[in-house]
């Protein structure tokens, strides 16, 4: 994972190189999340969005193309309360960063005035991010990826998933140019190569197993209806093979210096002229 991310890094960080306009700014808006505890209804899921901000740097390479560094931080929940799986009793909620490259592709350019434009645009690239889902056991949160729920550690069950993970971020967005300021509405989702984001999977559990190997609270979350007070001989699947996704919608602000930081790193420091 770490080599590829590495050579996606170098891929994108070409591209700035010939940059000639950088701009500074920063992002705030919500995170969503689609997956085994998601609710199917897109309204609902939406009403279930958390707050979500972020920083990041832009390197305007063509009047087409740009490179934008992103950090951003939020979080996601779920709770099959809300679901057509109620009976099974699960939730969760899971703070993520995330630090990703990507390359914007301005399909059309409107101009308004002589010094505003509205540029529409599409957006993907990589990166790597963060999680660590919590559910309530016994009146306090705790982490579930350290219990193992799903068996993980135990003989003849997988390993403990790692909670930095690779994501490929994708969507689409339009911004609002105004000589230094631009102001931007974008919407994006991440396909993810893990499906413990809610720490639910299609493994199959036992649920005894769980009990005497990881605990009575693996077990009480592994599976409500069946407790943490003794192991049941019950074999189980809690999720399905589906991916789970997270989303942002972000609003945008960042301020353009032009060609001064470029003109700094690249103009060398003038030799002293001597006149005799």
């Amino acid at each position: 994972m770490q080599r590829l991310l590495v050579l996606l890094f170098l891929f994108f960080s070409y591209f700035p190189l010939r940059s000639q306009v950088i701009d500074f700014g920063v992002s705030f808006g919500g995170m969503f999340y689609s997956g085994d505890l998601a609710t199917s209804d897109v309204r609902q899921m939406i009403q279930e969005m958390r707050p979500a901000a972020g920083i990041f740097c832009r390197l305007v390479n063509s009047r087409q193309f740009s490179t934008r560094f992103n950090l951003n931080f939020g979080a996601i929940q779920g709770d099959d309360a809300r679901t057509a799986n109620e009976a099974r009793g699960l939730s969760f909620e899971s703070q993520i960063w995330e630090f990703n490259v990507i390359g914007e592709w301005h399909s059309l350019r409107i101009r308004h005035t002589e010094y505003s434009s509205t540029f529409p645009y599409l957006f993907g690239g990589a990166g790597f991010f963060h999680f660590n889902p919590k559910a309530e056991a016994n009146g306090e949160l705790v982490e579930l990826q350290p219990l193992g729920t799903e068996g993980q550690g135990l003989p003849s069950y997988p390993g403990a998933y790692n909670r930095l993970q690779l994501s490929f971020p994708f969507g689409a967005g339009i911004k609002v140019i105004n000589r230094k300021v631009t102001v931007g509405f974008e919407v994006g989702g991440r396909f993810l190569l893990t499906d413990y984001l809610d720490d639910v999977s299609d493994t199959v559990v036992n649920h005894r197993d769980v009990f005497e190997g990881n605990g009575p609270v693996a077990a009480q979350l592994s599976n409500p209806n069946l407790g943490g007070l003794e192991g049941i001989d019950q074999t189980y699947r809690r999720g399905s093979e589906r991916r789970d996704w997270y989303y942002m919608m972000n609003i945008t602000l960042s301020y353009n210096f032009g060609q001064a930081i470029h003109k700094m790193m690249s103009d060398p420091v003038p030799c002293p002229k001597w006149r005799l």
